[in-house]
């Protein structure tokens, strides 16, 4: 790597045509941190909560990700709205009628997600797929996320 003394600060700088020079970014993403929180929330196998700028909590249990489906995720079918070609999806028997149909997951927070309905369980949570993309769309929103 070429080095040359800068005359005014009389130290050792990096030369300008060097075509090697490292990038650093001049801001941290914060929604870098959220990813390693929720990442350890799905690795220990917790519920996470997640903070939105506007107030808003929500909570959901990551089961499992496929690059091409998405994540896996559950989600209480009571403190959600979860919609399929017009019908509110809120009983265990609705949710094994609509299994393997794309649904609509609305946050309290009126953000929607596209949600295919993989599974139930007895506890009222009812389990989807969520396209990556979508969640990345709405990355931006979350402030805070903690494992419960």
């Amino acid at each position: 790597m070429k080095r040359f003394i800068d005359k005014r600060k009389g130290e050792a700088a990096l030369h300008p045509n060097d075509s090697y020079q490292p990038f650093y970014p001049y801001y941290y993403d914060y929604r870098q941190g959220l990813f390693q929180k929720i990442l350890a929330c799905y690795q220990q196998q917790r519920w996470i909560r997640l903070s939105f700028r506007d107030g808003t909590t929500v909570e959901g249990f990551i089961r499992t990700y496929n690059p091409l489906r998405g994540v896996l995720i559950y989600v209480s079918m009571q403190k959600n709205v979860i919609s399929c070609e017009g019908v509110r999806v809120d009983t265990l028997q609705k949710a094994q009628n609509y299994m393997g149909k794309r649904s609509t997951l609305s946050l309290p927070n009126n953000i929607s997600l596209s949600f295919t309905i993989d599974g139930v369980d007895q506890s009222q949570n009812i389990a989807g797929w969520v396209n990556i993309n979508e969640l990345m769309s709405v990355s931006g929103q979350v402030v805070d996320a903690n494992c419960i």
